[in-house]
């Protein structure tokens, strides 16, 4: 759903998780800054947008880097921690009773923005403590919105090249190729996966046999996985992996 396009002066409710333009809403915070990243004409702004986006941007990155690298890796700017009155906005904040539903509401802190600038500003602002923020999709590279807790670095559009497989489907199965590739745990795990489910498929293994190892493989890949770090010994690595090929294999 795109995000409407906004007309100033404007007057936005914002509660704890989420907040409301005039009567629209709820909307969840970070979508705002979201929608215009990604191109949608949602307010009035001067020279296509461009110089907003590069401050808005620099603000994701000094303020929103704890929440893992969101733009293009760049230096920060001290003068951002020590002075931020320098990127100050103008605004004007009462408390409010925002209705949401039949004779229910809630507190709220109601601001009345001048510009698009200001607005997108503090909502990037309050969506970052919320730990929400705009992130570019490592497929597509369109801007989608990181929602606290999740982990995800594909968007949910469908993927270039694709008919209806999305940039998280195909971003999923690409980094699981690139294991299997890679890495000798996965190819081994790979191997017998493709065995033991051959032989179920046979019958000659019954569904919950089948089940049991798979969920055991999994812990014993896993398990591999931990102990081969970068800097590991070859001759540790190798043993490692010969015990995982034994335990995999043991039926």
């Amino acid at each position: 759903m795109s995000f409407p396009k906004l007309t100033f002066p404007l007057t936005v409710d914002f509660g704890d998780t989420e907040y409301w333009i005039r009567e629209q809403g709820p909307f969840k915070y970070g979508t705002a800054v979201t929608a215009f990243f990604v191109g949608e004409d949602i307010g009035p702004v001067s020279n296509d947008g461009i110089p907003l986006m590069h401050e808005l941007e620099h603000q994701l990155q000094t303020f929103g880097s704890h929440l893992q690298p969101y733009v293009r890796e760049r230096a920060i700017d001290a003068d951002s921690f020590f002075y931020p009155e320098e990127q100050s906005v103008s605004n004007s904040m009462c408390f409010a009773f925002h209705v949401t539903g039949s004779g229910t509401g809630i507190m709220t802190e109601r601001y009345t923005f001048s510009s698009l600038h200001d607005f997108l500003y503090v909502e990037l602002g309050k969506a970052i403590l919320r730990g929400n923020a705009p992130r570019q999709c490592r497929l597509c590279g369109r801007w989608f919105l990181h929602e606290q807790g999740d982990r995800a670095m594909y968007c949910e559009r469908i993927a270039p090249g694709e008919e209806s497989k999305t940039c998280r489907e195909a971003g999923a199965r690409a980094v699981f190729e690139k294991k299997i590739q890679d890495e000798d745990t996965w190819k081994i795990y790979k191997r017998a996966y493709k065995k033991y489910y051959a032989r179920y498929m046979k019958g000659n293994m019954s569904e919950t046999e089948f089940k049991t190892w798979a969920a055991q493989a999994a812990i014993d890949r896993d398990t591999a996985i931990e102990q081969i770090t970068p800097k590991i010994d070859t001759v540790l690595k190798a043993q490692i992996i010969e015990w995982l090929r034994e335990e995999l294999n043991r039926l």
